[in-house]
């Protein structure tokens, strides 16, 4: 099977949509499929052009950026269309059996390139909420009712909601958990991170992965914190992310040094998903305290690599944390009982073996990479005899 994937990011860059993509793309590789990638590649320019990888032949493009602003283009005419003239150059001659986009903009750009090839169009659409931006309910609208796509993807329940929500009917949606590489962490990682930290064996380090903004709610583990190190005076805290909302770091460490416990804190913004492994090893706890989650993917990591996980009981998390069977789950926006859940597990070793033990299992059976490249095959196979259906008996010549 030939398929053409469209991201408008694409790894070394970090999030949840740049990792999922990587890890399928090298899943169906694995199983001799062919996989082209094209990107954004105007954000890395010292990245090749064309590079094949694990995952595929990648196209980083990056020609339409100038023609964007080309003084004898018209821009508006451009920003449509610039990407489909550099994309259609870079695969000239090529056919490919499913075009798959990764986000709401790929997707109008890869209906325009399926409907001209009639490839199959697939679609993951992992915008957090995109109906609230402006015009947000007719993007929606175009994506999830108008444009021919013949399955779309949902990594949770949250978005299966919103895709129902939009018109999408059932036989064309399917729920397919994203999938976490269960990789170790390099010999001593968790020594040489520590050590960077300036940790000595008697800290105990916990980890927030994710962006710092708004819907991560550093802020709530910024107020719990004085609680949880009245305790355990020995409680670090890592913060691995990049910087997402500026204004909304300042007041975070505002409120830190407010609380006196900003020196407890360390912001980390260059750790890429090669690096996680090394972050999780390092830690003692993992929490995300979110105010709401797509898919809690930074948990499903941690717990893969075995550490206990305190997670907010939102959607999109409690999807795949349960309480006190393999981690422990606390209202959002409620720091004085996510200080508690901190310094239970703080105080209580073998609670905190006991759900790091089975998180690794839950994580393990629910959200490996195999079964997401066996179900996304499976909906690929789908999607094809929707575009291509077997006629009847009776049809048949």
């Amino acid at each position: 099977m030939r398929v053409l994937m469209l991201s408008s990011s694409y790894e070394p860059l970090s999030g949840g949509a740049e990792t999922y993509l990587r890890l399928l793309c090298e899943g169906l590789v694995a199983r001799g499929h062919e996989i082209v990638v094209a990107t954004d590649g105007s954000w890395l320019p010292d990245l090749p052009a064309v590079r094949t990888e694990a995952g595929g032949r990648i196209l980083r493009l990056s020609a339409f950026a100038a023609r964007v602003d080309a003084r004898d283009k018209v821009k508006w005419r451009q920003m449509q269309y610039s990407v489909l003239d550099d994309l259609g150059q870079r695969i000239a001659g090529e056919t490919f059996d499913i075009v798959h986009a990764n986000s709401h903009e790929t997707l109008v750009l890869a209906s325009m390139i399926a409907l001209d090839s009639d490839a199959a169009l697939v679609c993951s659409l992992h915008e957090q909420n995109p109906d609230l931006e402006r015009f947000g309910r007719g993007r929606c609208r175009l994506s999830y009712q108008v444009l021919p796509v013949d399955v779309y993807f949902a990594a949770s329940q949250f978005y299966a909601a919103r895709a129902r929500k939009f018109g999408v009917p059932e036989e064309r949606l399917r729920l397919v958990y994203h999938g976490v590489e269960d990789t170790s962490a390099a010999p001593g990682a968790r020594a040489a991170l520590r050590a960077e930290l300036g940790l000595t064996d008697e800290h105990r380090l916990i980890v927030l992965p994710g962006r710092v903004y708004t819907r991560k709610a550093q802020l709530d583990l910024a107020a719990a914190l004085p609680m949880v190190a009245e305790r355990h005076p020995e409680v670090r805290v890592l913060l691995a992310g990049r910087v997402s909302d500026f204004d909304y770091e300042r007041r975070m460490w505002a409120l830190l040094d407010q609380l006196g416990v900003r020196e407890s804190v360390t912001l980390r913004q260059n750790f890429g998903a090669s690096d996680m492994p090394g972050v999780y090893e390092a830690a003692d706890l993992v929490v995300q305290p979110s105010l709401e989650e797509g898919l809690g993917l930074a948990a499903i990591e941690a717990m893969t690599a075995g550490k206990p996980v305190v997670g907010t009981d939102v959607v999109g998390i409690s999807e795949v944390i349960t309480d006190e069977h393999d981690g422990l789950l606390v209202p959002a926006r409620a720091p004085r009982q996510l200080a508690g859940a901190l310094v239970r597990l703080l105080d209580d070793p073998e609670l905190a073996a006991r759900l790091a033990k089975q998180g690794r299992a839950t994580a393990l059976e629910r959200f490996s990479q195999d079964q997401m490249v066996t179900a996304t095959l499976d909906a690929y196979r789908d999607a094809l005899r929707r575009r291509n259906p077997v006629p009847a008996e009776a049809d048949r010549p």
